[in-house]
């Protein structure tokens, strides 16, 4: 908004919550004023209403009467009442079709006004408004009987008494209103403030963890959604220590691992150059540089899991259709020569898929190679479509090696962690990586005479 979001929270936060009020004092103001007219307009009748109700029941009489404007005396026996002081304001005519009885001037134009008034009112009390020589009248029309003579009890009240109601009354709530508006914008500079402080609080955790700072845990000691947030991001923090604790200790492994095979390879080498078998033969001698070149391979893969982990990381997915009942034969196919004695049961339905083919080989590749390291006699892969439920593509893959532990079955799919018979602990967490890519499922689970993975797609 106008550039807002790139402003501190804080400022953000005291920006709107001052538009908020602002907006809302601006219409309350101009609602404020129509609603107290009304409101005002609506208790002058009710006075005009009582006054009327109050001279009827009391019958009051007035103190002149005036026939087409000229003025003389009431004859009456009956001693005459004036108005009490309450009541003064609202002034009273009583109008039949031959007379005028009222104890104020009345104008020729309002008279008429209410002798048109008269002729047209069907109901028994009506209320108007009038402009008479551009003055605001409010006045009640009421059928009544006075001195035996039935006609028309007139009062009315000059519109500027409820004007100036209006304008007192708005006046003192408008001086309250600003006095509120003020309290409150100061106020939510406070708030805020007090709303941002926590999130830049995490903001220096966060840039703290990202330049691998992580000794200091992230507790903000609140229940509300900031707190979950913080919550959250100690979580990732222990989560990223917990890795790199891991790796470190893994490349430190690596690093000791490769530095003895090498050291063999250059002093064996170098007494074969030097004309020595340190196996008493040349065959021999070479024999153990070609083992400890298997080591030493076998350890440079483990490397280059690692690195592949954090390469596929950082890809997109190359999709497309293809036939993913040919990738899983092709793969089966590729692993089948490192384990010459495992029987093979295989059920495939034709499935075609669409993702990217490379990755998907690479976790199939993986799994499988977890399957043949573990498995005693047997592998059994099924491949086929779900209709229930979900449905979906689902592969699952069994062998009948040992059951996996509890404190390695919940931790299984992350990095570095090992089973029994596992070398670097990186295959199963590149499958979850590239499933999770192509926003499937992968788990595993302890069966009978067994341990299945289980990979399902969406459709």
């Amino acid at each position: 908004m106008f550039g807002l979001k790139n402003k501190p929270l804080a400022i953000q936060i005291w920006t709107i919550l001052g538009l908020i009020l602002g907006i809302s004092a601006t219409l309350l103001i101009v609602l404020m004023q129509l609603v107290l007219r009304i409101s005002f307009t609506n208790e002058t009748y009710a006075r005009i209403e009582d006054t009327q109700e109050y001279i009827l029941t009391h019958q009051y009489i007035m103190k002149y009467t005036t026939d087409l404007g000229r003025e003389h005396k009431i004859r009456s026996d009956k001693k005459i009442k004036f108005i009490p002081p309450p009541f003064r304001v609202v002034r009273h005519i009583f109008l039949t079709d031959n007379e005028v009885i009222t104890n104020n001037e009345i104008s020729e134009e309002f008279l008429k006004q209410l002798r048109q008034d008269g002729q047209e009112q069907k109901t028994d009390i009506k209320h108007y408004s009038t402009e008479i020589e551009q003055r605001n009248i409010l006045y009640v029309m009421r059928r009544a009987e006075a001195n035996g003579k039935k006609g028309y009890l007139v009062s009315y009240l000059s519109g500027m008494y409820r004007d100036n109601l209006v304008k007192t009354t708005f006046n003192l709530l408008r001086r309250v209103l600003v006095l509120i508006l003020l309290i409150s914008w100061i106020a939510s500079i406070f708030i805020a403030r007090y709303l941002a402080r926590p999130l830049v609080e995490l903001q220096e955790k966060v840039k703290k963890i990202a330049v691998r700072k992580w000794d200091k845990p992230v507790s903000l000691q609140r229940g509300d959604e900031i707190g979950k947030l913080g919550d959250t991001i100690e979580w990732m923090r222990c989560q990223l220590l917990e890795q790199e604790q891991k790796k470190q200790s893994f490349l430190q492994q690596i690093s000791h691992e490769l530095k003895s095979p090498i050291m063999v390879i250059r002093s064996y080498a170098q007494a074969i150059i030097d004309g020595i078998f340190p196996r008493g033969n040349l065959e021999a001698s070479v024999k153990v540089i070609e083992d400890e070149t298997k080591g030493l391979e076998k350890r440079v893969h483990s490397l280059l899991k690692l690195t592949k982990f954090d390469y596929i990381s950082t890809l997109k997915l190359n999709k497309s259709d293809f036939n993913l009942t040919a990738l899983v034969s092709e793969t089966v196919n590729t692993v089948r020569w490192r384990a010459s004695e495992i029987n093979w049961g295989i059920q495939l339905d034709e499935i075609m898929l669409k993702g990217d083919r490379d990755k998907l080989k690479v976790a199939l590749d993986n799994i499988l190679d977890n399957q043949i390291r573990y498995a005693k006699q047997r592998v059994s892969i099924n491949l086929s479509k779900i209709v229930k439920d979900r449905p979906g593509i689902l592969l699952r893959i069994w062998n009948d090696g040992p059951e996996i532990k509890d404190e390695i079955m919940s931790n299984i799919f992350k990095k570095f962690t090992k089973g029994d018979h596992g070398d670097f602990g990186l295959g199963l967490a590149i499958v979850k990586l590239i499933i999770d890519l192509h926003h499937g499922e992968v788990w595993a689970s302890n069966e009978e005479q067994g341990v299945a993975f289980y990979l399902r797609f969406n459709l």
